[in-house]
């Protein structure tokens, strides 16, 4: 039964997506890049499409955010590439068993180019659709650029919208997810030299399936790029817990296209449960790519 449900509504989801992507509708800005956010999800090559019931579900899955058990704080530091700082800060609310609330910023660039992204999530148990969780993130964006520029700089901004949807379920011991991001996405910009124009952001589907299996668990996920000319992706992701308080994970994420491209991903986390009754994690992830490394820094308070 669950497993009929699930490929409905795979389905369902997988023909209206294609209908604008077939049309030739959408473009692909460069600008609100994915750097891959979260050191325990880069730890694990971005194999967390499954959710993990973590504040981190708001931007990988919102169906996750059904799975809270606590409610959580978390940070995140990165500059990809030795080039480009992000940051990222959340916090979910675990409202109570099956549901949970999340919202948070991403913010990247310097005078040159400044983007921002706020994010408010939600994610949902329902018994009613086979045991399903479901979820979604909206995503607000505001961006600047040419300001710390001189002479004839290009200077602008943008601004836009997004929405991600998410499912996910249990099959056995596996735990299965389906995530939409940019299931309807725009970005629209005032240029001093184009002036102003608007592009629909393409959306891609991810699939993903967690194993647990003792101390390990084991992560796989496909994203599919649903229109324009974007690679298929896949990953992979192991963690192994050897004791409560200590994390070890490694990934490879690679595109499927002739030009293939991957990275590697070698990660470790830290928790601790403190007197208070809160539990204190901290995590750290580092990527291997051919354009050169780049390490995520996460830390999380959950109470």
């Amino acid at each position: 039964m669950f497993a009929r449900r699930m490929l409905a509504i795979l389905c369902l989801l997988t023909l209206t997506l294609a209908a604008p992507a077939l049309a030739g509708q959408s473009g692909i800005p460069g600008a609100f890049a994915d750097v891959g956010l979260g050191a325990r999800a880069m730890g694990l090559g971005g194999a967390v499409a499954a959710g993990s019931g973590f504040a981190g579900d708001l931007v990988w899955n919102p169906a996750g955010l059904a799975l809270l058990e606590r409610s959580e704080f978390t940070a995140m530091q990165t500059e990809q590439f030795g080039l480009v700082p992000t940051y990222f800060l959340a916090g979910a609310l675990a409202r109570n068993e099956g549901f949970g609330l999340a919202a948070g910023i991403i913010s990247s660039g310097d005078a040159l180019l400044r983007e921002n992204t706020l994010l408010v999530g939600a994610g949902r148990h329902f018994d009613a659709l086979g045991n399903l969780d479901l979820g979604m993130t909206l995503k607000m964006r505001y961006a600047s650029f040419g300001s710390g520029g001189t002479g004839e700089a290009v200077t602008g901004s943008a601004y836009g919208f997004a929405l991600d949807i998410g499912l996910r379920g249990k099959l056995g011991p596996a735990e299965l997810g389906f995530y939409v991001e940019e299931l309807v996405g725009t970005v629209s910009w005032d240029s001093s030299e184009r002036g102003s124009y608007y592009e629909s952001v393409p959306p891609t589907a991810s699939a993903g399936m967690q194993l647990p299996a003792g101390p390990l668990r084991l992560a796989t996920d496909i994203e599919i790029g649903l229109a324009g000319e974007r690679p298929v992706k896949a990953a992979l992701g192991v963690e192994w817990t050897p004791h409560p308080i200590l994390q070890l994970r490694g990934g490879m994420r690679q595109s499927l296209d002739a030009e293939a491209s991957r990275f590697l991903s070698l990660g470790a986390g830290l928790g601790r449960d403190l007197e208070q009754g809160g539990r204190l994690q901290l995590d750290t992830a580092y990527l291997f790519h051919e354009l050169g490394g780049s390490l995520r820094v996460s830390a999380a308070y959950r109470f």
